[in-house]
């Protein structure tokens, strides 16, 4: 006689060891490749975290994610799990949480941005503006030069990102925001440049330009780099608005987009120029977290970003 329990009922065994916190346990691990950051993430103590991997890896038959130097790394059966467990966890959140409203003028949230240093000029005086009778709402930076826009947003460390958008990332989401294209800018009162700029200009003064060394700029393989004269670069920044800074002050030349221009302080320290040939334009996104879709937070602040960059583009029309 065959005492050994059927596959359904090994499957309903094991199923009856695993609760909702362990799917919670397993999601935040997978996202933030970090068993600690991952139990500060849920609110549960490292005993906690170690207890209920413990589990799943007994459940599972799987270690799931092996240890380095940083942290953890998932495993082939756990890249295999994700998909399924994010997709549980969305079903019972519906199921559980009742439909939450998000109402600027009372509540209190911080939000996370990571962007590129445009919008920050752009974006951020009219977003704290908006919101600036409601003591409750602030925001929080996160600079795009180190720090690669997939990290921040799978990590919780971010809950939008405002840049460009890494490709074949079926975890997030993305619109289309803002389309700026280059210009060259000189101080005004430069010795050589007087309105206009010519091909033999730009190769012989010196620049200055964005670093696109590996390493240097995180995403900067992301960047368009076409349509660009040779140059001479005496200075290698990692924020664009520096370019803009230095050129004021120099007669170093260099590239900057009308809006961040606009913007900028300098603005009536520079001359800005037609370039002498075609330019490629550059395409920015807003991207977001599958889990955040639904937010009703962060569908509020996306419509305000949309709203506010819509008007910042209208404006160069």
């Amino acid at each position: 006689m065959n005492d050994r329990p059927s596959p359904d009922a090994a499957f309903g065994q094991a199923l009856r060891q695993l609760e909702i916190k362990h799917l919670m346990a397993f999601e935040a691990i997978y996202s933030t490749r970090n068993i600690s950051r991952a139990g500060q993430a849920l609110g549960f103590s490292q005993p906690t975290m170690s207890n209920l991997l413990a589990t799943l890896r007994a459940v599972l038959d799987d270690r799931l994610f092996q240890r380095q130097p940083r942290g953890v790394q998932p495993t082939s059966r756990a890249d295999e799990l994700i998909g399924p467990v994010r997709k549980a966890l969305q079903e019972i959140e519906r199921i559980t949480k009742p439909r939450a409203s998000f109402d600027p003028a009372q509540d209190t949230r911080e939000f996370k941005i990571h962007a590129l240093d445009i919008f920050e000029t752009l974006l951020i005086p009219s977003l704290v503006n908006r919101v600036a009778g409601n003591l409750g709402i602030t925001f929080k930076l996160l600079l795009a030069p180190k720090i690669p826009i997939v990290e921040a947003l799978e990590s919780g460390d971010a809950d939008i990102a405002l840049g460009l958008l890494p490709p074949n990332q079926p975890d997030l989401r993305w619109q289309d925001i803002l389309s700026v294209d280059l210009m060259v800018i000189a101080r005004r009162g430069h010795p050589r440049i007087k309105g206009q700029v010519t091909l033999q200009d730009l190769a012989e003064l010196g620049h200055v330009a964005m670093d696109m060394a590996p390493g240097a700029l995180a995403n900067a393989h992301l960047f368009s780099l076409k349509n660009r004269p040779a140059r001479r670069d005496v200075v290698r920044v990692t924020r664009p608005s520096s370019i803009i800074e230095i050129v004021a002050q120099t007669d170093l030349v260099g590239y900057a987009n009308r809006h961040q221009l606009n913007a900028s302080p300098w603005r009536n320290r520079i001359q800005v120029l037609e370039p002498p040939m075609p330019l490629s334009t550059q395409d920015f996104q807003m991207s977001w977290h599958l889990r955040n879709q639904d937010d009703p937070g962060l569908v509020w602040l996306r419509e305000e970003i949309r709203q506010i960059l819509g008007q910042a583009e209208g404006s160069e029309t």
